[in-house]
């Protein structure tokens, strides 16, 4: 670690000193005295309506397009580490594991929910996956900790991870970017905005990007972790007197390689198996796997939203329907070692149909009411079909060849949900400001199971994972939930622009059914719902102007947390009691016009208070960390923007750090992703014209990082990131 810090600490230097150092390309002549160095007011939607980052009392981040640009961010794996207390895992690009607070969900399950809120421009996705379009062409990102149950249901039990896209104006504009990079990487992105007529417009989005991957396929050399992905979205703006209508729909493909998987050995793998890999993986890198080249990740995805507002002499009225319909397979070998050379071979095959409709209806108070207030319906709807097939091959001494086998699951699901919510900011006494709000969520859910041995008997016990306990199973269930959730918070702000706040806030995670279950019975024996309450202290606060100061403290009480652990291949399924306590800190400076410094910081204690019981199965989790909560997580950045030679020099670097943590409630040595730090860094110079030409680093530091972890006789079969890379676009904006 000290080395990894000795090149952070020149990396970030370099970039400072040459921020610090543009000023003396710029031209000598005369200037008036700059202004005092300010931040710039950051505006979020988080309460659904128009507020200063500063006014809501919730723990949230915002990044703008600018930040995220600067960043080089290509999706949520990009901006998750640099909010604090966030951490995302990525088992395929259908099922990514994002995680706050130490909350989050490993489920694949079809009758199962996220436990962080997902959404884009206010609609809800349903599908942790379906969100392939998600970064192009938007306005920001807000991420919001902690409960989000009245305003955002069900699904954000943890918190929410909104996307704004960008919506058309009434002018004529557009861009195009042409992007090459590391691994043979070639992108282009465009986007042209026109203006028809006085009162309506029309905006159009379109990217392709493709790569060769960061990892190689042995021994046939071909890549993986690379492929291709292009998409495209049109939006309709037409404002009618009082009336608004944003129609939009897009399309996007993605035709990726699979995963690499390393074998990763721990002080609990048997010695023999410590040896035999170690042989087998001699001379080779963490990015080359014996992985099959025919590993893949496909998706399509695609939805229509409707969005109709009235503007209305006492309160204004907002609809919002949309229709979303998400595909996606995927292989993966989830050893990434050769068979029988190694005794065990585990090939994972799975598709998934999901589409899902929603509607929502809500009346807003005006901006200058005493009480702002909000009130709405929801209901949400969808239908997943979902297949996953293990092919296994075994041989002693891990099992004899009889615990192979080939089985298959089915699931199809349909979950819906209705809700009833209201919330309103209620100031009083000049300097107070009381926020109440209550939602209360039925969800339903209707499931046919089927596991079926696709050897028919021939070759008994049935293969792993069904077997050898298990057996094919076709049956069919249906339960409903039903709660309420609240937030209680009261706020002050004292002096100007310094406020405190302490809120309560119950989330609630509809219970679930269990994906690959071992048994009809255990199929059929739902999961009771996670109850979440958050107490919560925080401050913000803006001094003199230019330097921000967030900082939250927090503890989180789980009931029937909804628990997923990996023994063997079996996926075992529970709800245990857990516990959270920490803190964040966010903060920025304004050290010059042109330059801005700062980061953040979280620390989490997350913890189990019981084990949890499935079956006649006792699971010792009680005093273990909950999955994906490191202890220690902070960011470092420095971002500035100078006139140089006639354009405009921008330039920013990042850090962040993650302590370690565990992938699975186990706890066990081989799941263990140790702490690690990345380093990014951007510059760019844009000329008048509107010209603009970048160049990009991520992994400066050219670190080792896992990604997914799955444990199996003591090893961790590991997804491990990019290593160094680097990026050049050129961007002309008319």
């Amino acid at each position: 670690m000290k080395f990894a810090h000795a090149t952070t600490t020149s990396a970030v230097a370099l970039v400072a000193a040459a921020a610090l150092g543009s000023p003396a390309f710029a031209q000598s002549a005369p200037q008036e005295a700059p202004a005092a160095a300010t931040l710039d007011e950051v505006i979020v939607t988080a309460q659904r309506r128009e507020q200063s980052l500063q006014d809501v009392p919730i723990a949230i981040t915002a990044f703008n397009a600018e930040t995220l640009e600067r960043t080089a961010a290509t999706g949520i794996q990009d901006i998750a580490a640099k909010a604090p207390g966030v951490t995302l895992t990525q088992f395929n690009i259908g099922e990514p594991q994002l995680y706050i607070r130490g909350v989050g969900t490993s489920s694949d399950s079809a009758a199962s929910d996220p436990s962080i809120g997902f959404s884009i421009d206010e609609v809800s996705i349903g599908r942790s996956g379906a969100s392939a379009l998600s970064f192009l062409d938007i306005e920001r990102v807000e991420v919001l900790r902690g409960p989000q149950g009245t305003l955002y249901g069900r699904n954000a039990s943890g918190g929410a991870l909104n996307i704004y896209t960008r919506k058309p104006v009434f002018e004529d504009s557009g861009s195009i970017t042409a992007r090459v990079g590391s691994f043979d990487e070639y992108g282009l992105e465009g986007v042209i905005n026109r203006q028809l007529g006085d009162d309506s417009a029309i905006r159009f989005a379109a990217r392709y990007t493709t790569n060769d991957g960061y990892a190689e396929s042995l021994p046939s050399g071909e890549g993986l972790e690379g492929g291709t992905s292009w998409g495209a979205r049109l939006s309709y703006l037409k404002d009618i007197g009082d009336w608004s209508v944003l129609v939009s729909g897009d399309y996007s493909e993605d035709d990726m390689d699979g995963h690499a998987r390393i074998p990763v050995t721990a002080s609990g793998t048997a010695p023999a198996f410590v040896t035999l890999i170690n042989t087998l993986r001699n001379g080779l890198d963490r990015r080359q796997s014996f992985s099959s080249p025919d590993n893949y990740q496909e998706r399509t995805n695609y939805g229509l939203t409707a969005r109709v507002e009235h503007s209305g002499d006492a309160f204004d009225f907002v609809s919002l329907t949309s229709y979303r319909d998400n595909d996606y397979s995927w292989r993966d070998n989830l050893g990434g070692l050769p068979f029988p050379a190694f005794p065990l071979e585990v090939d994972d095959r799975a598709s998934e149909a999901a589409k899902q409709f929603s509607q929502e209806f809500r009346l807003v108070s005006k901006p200058d009411s005493a009480i702002n207030w909000v009130g709405g319906v929801y209901f949400f709807q969808e239908e997943i079909e979902r297949t996953e097939r293990f092919i296994v091959r075994a041989a002693l001494p891990i099992a004899p060849p009889s615990f192979g086998g080939d089985t298959t699951f089915f699931q199809d699901a349909t979950n819906r949900s209705f809700a009833a919510f209201g919330q309103a900011n209620i100031p009083f006494a000049d300097i107070w400001e009381l926020t109440l709000g209550l939602r209360w969520t039925s969800d339903y859910r209707k499931i046919h199971q089927v596991a079926i041995d696709n050897e028919g008997g021939a070759n008994p016990p049935v293969g792993i994972p069904l077997g050898p306990t298990g057996n094919p199973y076709n049956v069919s269930g249906y339960t409903h939930f039903s709660e309420p959730t609240w937030k209680i918070s009261l706020a002050v702000e004292p002096v100007d622009n310094v406020r405190f706040y302490a809120s309560y806030d119950r989330g609630y995670k509809a219970g679930s059914y269990p994906s690959t279950a071992q048994s009809g019975t255990q199929a059929l024996m739902p999961l009771a719902s996670e109850l979440l309450d958050n107490y919560e202290l925080g401050v913000k606060s803006t001094l003199f102007g230019r330097w921000r100061f967030n900082a939250a403290a927090f503890k989180l009480d789980y009931q029937d947390l909804q628990v997923y652990e990996l023994l063997g291949l079996a996926l075992v399924t529970s709800n245990a009691e857990a516990e959270v306590e920490g803190f964040e800190i966010e903060t920025a400076l304004a050290v010059t016009n042109n330059l801005t410094i700062g980061g953040s910081y979280t620390s989490l204690d997350a913890k189990f208070t019981s084990n949890a019981v499935s079956g006649s199965l006792v699971l010792p989790y009680n005093g273990n960390s909950l999955p994906r909560s490191p202890d220690s997580q902070y960011t470092i950045y420095i971002d500035s923007e100078w006139d140089v030679a006639g354009g405009v020099l921008a330039a920013r670097a990042d850090y962040q750090w993650s302590d370690d943590f565990y992938f699975d409630p186990s706890n066990n040595p081989e799941v263990l992703s140790p702490a690690h730090d990345l380093v990014s860094a951007f510059l760019s110079w844009e000329a008048p014209s509107g010209l603009k030409v970048s160049v990009y680093g991520k992994n400066l530091t050219d670190t080792e990082y896992q990604t997914h972890i799955i444990k199996n006789v003591g090893v961790g079969f590991s997804v491990f990131g990019a290593p160094r890379s680097f990026g050049l676009a050129v961007t002309q904006s008319f």
